[in-house]
C-alpha cells in the first residue's frame, strides 16, 4: 500500500484531537428502546430487515432517554474522527444489522461530524464486507474497512498494558479516531459468558486469543482499560433486536430468540450487566443452566466496576 493510499484510509494526523469523557452523571445508566421486533414477524437472522425506518426511530428515542435532546450533540463535536467497532464474527447472521450502524452514522451527522470523519470497522475488511457492509475509501464518504488494510497490519507499533494484558491497538483508534463507538450485538459466549460491549473490544488488539482463560476474567476489563481504548470509548451501542442464549459467539440458530431490543450507554459496565440479564432470563425460559452453573458467569464485569471502568450496580435501566 503506498503512503498516498495508507493517508486516505488512516486520516493521518486526525488522533492529536482531544477526546471528551462521558459525564459522570451518565455512570451505571443504560436506555432500552423495546418493541423492534412486530407481532408475528418470524426474523431468523440480522439479515432479514425490519420496516423501513423503525431502528433509527428506537435509536433515537434510546439516545434522547439517556442524554435529552439532541444527544448526539453532548456527546461529539464537528471535529470528532469517530470510529464505529462492529463484530463482525457471525458474517451477518448474528452482526450488528446495517440498518443500525446506519443510524449511529446519521445520528453522528446530526452532531455536525462529516461522512469523512467517521470509519466503520472491524478486524478485517472481510468480516465487513460477508456483514453486509461494502469496502469504501473516498475521502468524502464513510470509510469502511478493516485494521488489516492499513500498512503493516495495522496495529500499532508500542504495547499498551493493564495488568495481565498487553496488546499492540488497531491503528484506528490508537492513532486517528478522537471518540469511539462500540457497535456490539447480544449473544452467548462460550468462554466469556456474553459477548455484548466490552467483549467486542478484544477486536481493537493484535493478540485476543491470549485472554480467554478463567472466562476471560480479569481480561476483557484490561482489554477495555487499554489507554486508547478508555481515552476514545464514548458511548455503547447494542444490537439485541435477534439474540443469542447458547452456542455463541458463532451463529447457532436454534438458540436466537426476537429480544427486540438496543441498549444505549456511556457506562461500558452497566450496558453489560443489563445484557447478562437479558441472556439470563432467555436461557431461565429454556430450562438451561445460569451461567454461573455452567461455569463461565460473566465475573469481569464486576472486576471492571473494581477498575473504575463503570458501575454494574446499582443501576438505573430506563425503557422506552
Amino acid at each position: 500500500m503506498d503512503r498516498r493510499r495508507f493517508l486516505t484510509l488512516g486520516l493521518a494526523g486526525a488522533g492529536t484531537l482531544v477526546s471528551r469523557p462521558p459525564r459522570a452523571s451518565d455512570a451505571g445508566r443504560v436506555v432500552v428502546a423495546r418493541d423492534l421486533v412486530p407481532a408475528g414477524a418470524a426474523l431468523r437472522s440480522n439479515r432479514d430487515a425490519l420496516p423501513e425506518g423503525r431502528v433509527r426511530e428506537r435509536l433515537e428515542d434510546a439516545m434522547e432517554g439517556l442524554l435529552g435532546p439532541e444527544p448526539w450533540r453532548r456527546l461529539f463535536d464537528p471535529e470528532d474522527i469517530v470510529a464505529i467497532k462492529i463484530n463482525g464474527l457471525a458474517s451477518g447472521h448474528l452482526s450488528p444489522r446495517p440498518e443500525l450502524a446506519w443510524a449511529v452514522v446519521d445520528g453522528l451527522r446530526s452532531a455536525g461530524v462529516e461522512d469523512g470523519h467517521i470509519i466503520l470497522w472491524d478486524r478485517t475488511t472481510r468480516e465487513l464486507e460477508r456483514s453486509g457492509f461494502a469496502r469504501q475509501t473516498g475521502a468524502d464518504r464513510v470509510r469502511i474497512y478493516g485494521t488489516d488494510s492499513l500498512r503493516g497490519g495495522g496495529y500499532g507499533g508500542d504495547f499498551e498494558s493493564v495488568g495481565a494484558v498487553g496488546s499492540l491497538v488497531t491503528q484506528i483508534i490508537g492513532r486517528y479516531a478522537t471518540a469511539l463507538v462500540n457497535l456490539g450485538v447480544l449473544k452467548d459466549h462460550d468462554l466469556a459468558g456474553i459477548s455484548a460491549g466490552m467483549k467486542n473490544l478484544y477486536g481493537a488488539i493484535h493478540n485476543p486469543n491470549r485472554y480467554h482463560d478463567h472466562a476471560c476474567d480479569p481480561y476483557v476489563a484490561q482489554v477495555a482499560a487499554l489507554p486508547s481504548i478508555r481515552r476514545t470509548l464514548r458511548l455503547t451501542v447494542i444490537d439485541a433486536v435477534l439474540a443469542q442464549a447458547e452456542g455463541g459467539p458463532a451463529f447457532t440458530p436454534e438458540w436466537i430468540w426476537p429480544c427486540g431490543r438496543i441498549l444505549v450507554a456511556t457506562d461500558p459496565v452497566a450496558c453489560d450487566q443489563i445484557a447478562w440479564d437479558l441472556v439470563e432470563g432467555e436461557r431461565a425460559r429454556r430450562g438451561l443452566p445460569s451461567l454461573e452453573e455452567a461455569g463461565r458467569a460473566p465475573a469481569w464485569i464486576a472486576t471492571a466496576q473494581t477498575m473504575g471502568l463503570g458501575r454494574a450496580a446499582p443501576l438505573e435501566v430506563e425503557e422506552v
